[in-house]
């Protein structure tokens, strides 16, 4: 399954040979919610399979 960040705003892929790196949601439940509160999106609940890009933070 490719990685595609899940930020809002974020088109970053680990097809586009960026040298990214991208991490999963974190599990913690203190840390996961800081995560998603920073991620801003509506609506939505991460998966398995969702990652994010460092950096993508900052452009929520």
């Amino acid at each position: 399954m490719p990685s595609i960040c899940c930020a809002v705003g974020c088109d970053n892929s680990k097809s586009k040979e960026t040298g990214h790196t991208f991490y999963n949601i974190p599990k913690n439940t203190e840390r996961r919610h800081k995560w998603l509160a920073a991620i801003k999106r509506d609506h939505w609940t991460p998966t398995e399979h969702s990652r994010l890009v460092p950096f993508a933070l900052r452009l929520t």
